[in-house]
């Protein structure tokens, strides 16, 4: 596993899974205990001082400057949290600090809730563990065969499936993985995170996942798209995908509003955002 996702952290794509992310965590509060399974947990928190990772200046066009002005209505809840969790970390007029989905999930988990992160880089992994100490479980194995292994957990399951699509399998696991989930916990929660290249490869995944999943089940999927600028470049990500299985009630709004405004504040001109229900 070479990827390391501190090259990429505060970046446009985590603003709309972080904003996401933290929409479905608060409205799923409401209700039994619940586990978080992250699949690909990364670090946990990035600092965006180091300058490796700095060189990427992706969080420079993404937190940074979604910061530096008033945010929109639905990435006000981010915005405020990243701000708290900066003053926490010392930084109190500039953002030094990015909180990962551990990070974030583990500060909005209740004490009856449980969280199990995997992360297969060991160093990543390390770090991870120092992070969430005895708050969850960090494992280093393979992130969709362990999301699939939690389904006789008798708890709420939400699944936060974001692979870095280093294999050319990602796509294929990702809906095995849910296929698999779905088949034994129908009602298992599923926020999914894709990178926006072309339209084809996203097309294709879409089939796949109505033909296996959403046609076999009574699964209901969102999906939204953020669109920095047009899809003329394969080889550049020119925006990502958020799937979102089972949501709660009134989760489509937020996410629909979510999407348009990181396109707005973020993209190119004719940037959008979209939100399509299967």
């Amino acid at each position: 596993m070479n990827y390391r996702h501190g090259y990429h952290a505060g970046n446009f794509a985590d603003l709309a899974k972080h904003a996401a992310t933290l929409a479905l965590l608060r409205a799923m509060r409401e209700g039994g205990p619940l586990l978080v399974v992250d699949t690909h947990a990364g670090a946990g928190a990035y600092d965006l001082r180091d300058a490796e990772f700095a060189r990427s200046k992706e969080a420079e066009a993404g937190v940074q400057t979604l910061m530096k002005g008033d945010a929109p209505d639905s990435l006000k809840p981010l915005a405020d949290y990243v701000r708290i969790r900066n003053a926490r970390a010392g930084f109190r007029d500039r953002i030094g600090l990015y909180p990962g989905s551990p990070m974030l999930a583990l500060d909005h988990l209740r004490q009856q809730d449980g969280w199990l992160g995997c992360e297969l880089r060991a160093d990543d992994a390390e770090a991870l563990q120092a992070l969430v100490g005895r708050r969850g479980q960090v494992v280093r194995k393979d992130g969709f065969a362990t999301a699939v292994a939690q389904v006789e957990d008798a708890r709420r399951l939400l699944f936060l499936i974001d692979p870095p699509f280093e294999r050319p399998d990602d796509y294929d696991r990702i809906t095995s993985t849910v296929q698999a989930i779905i088949n034994a916990r129908p009602d298992a929660v599923f926020l999914i995170w894709l990178p926006l290249k072309d339209l084809e490869t996203y097309d294709s995944w879409l089939r796949q996942m109505e033909r296996e999943v959403l046609d076999a089940s009574e699964a209901q999927m969102l999906t939204a798209e953020v669109r920095l600028r047009p899809l003329s470049n394969p080889m550049k990500m020119n925006g990502c995908v958020l799937a979102c299985l089972n949501a709660p009630q009134g989760f489509e709004t937020q996410l629909a509003a979510i999407v348009a405004d990181v396109a707005a504040a973020l993209g190119e001109d004719g940037a959008s955002g979209r939100l399509r229900e299967l």
